[in-house]
């Protein structure tokens, strides 16, 4: 067993500083913290709970800005505002959220496939009263490169909503535009 951990010790370093040797070199090839990405993105959601609806919102369902803390990690607020006004009424409906993408690959100029875990507060509005619920999910995705500072993005996610015991679980497809402004 001893002579195990004391082989092992040494591996697991030498394999830490080969990785740390790598990343410096990948990150060389990249800009240190990437300059900030706006988007847009339409989506389509279909929900598979009771009452099951599809919402699709096209050309733009939300607004997103994504802050790089690193090269490889963005934090990304977005917002989500819609309002219908008819005889008699209003409905407004909102939501606010936040996710953090991981990206497996730094270079944006190459296919990018990451991860992003996100939280979000979901709302509406209208005479009859307001109702909002609490939702987290994560989603999976590729940014594919179009020129030097535009970005496709294509998205699938899931999502679990819960307001007063009542939950809501969901799966989404994204397909948005992001722009580098460097």
């Amino acid at each position: 067993m001893r002579r195990v951990l004391s082989f092992a010790a040494p591996s697991l370093i030498a394999i830490a500083s080969t990785a740390s040797a790598q990343r410096s070199t990948r990150g060389s090839m990249a800009s240190a913290n990437p300059s900030p990405e706006l988007g847009i993105d339409a989506g389509l959601q279909f929900t598979l709970d009771d009452p099951k609806t599809t919402s699709f919102q096209i050309p733009i369902q939300g607004i997103r800005m994504g802050f790089y803390v690193s090269p490889a990690i963005s934090i990304e607020p977005s917002l989500r505002l819609n309002y219908t006004g008819f005889d008699g009424g209003h409905i407004t409906s909102y939501g606010l959220g936040v996710g953090m993408l991981y990206h497996f690959s730094t270079s944006r100029l190459a296919n990018q496939m990451y991860v992003r875990p996100f939280l979000g507060l979901d709302g509406i509005s209208s005479d009859n009263g307001s109702d909002s619920a609490f939702s987290f999910g994560a989603g999976f995705g590729v940014k594919i490169p179009v020129g030097n500072r535009f970005a496709s993005r294509l998205e699938a996610n899931f999502s679990h909503a819960s307001n007063n015991g009542a939950t809501q679980n969901a799966l989404g497809l994204l397909a948005g535009l992001s722009v580098y402004t460097h």
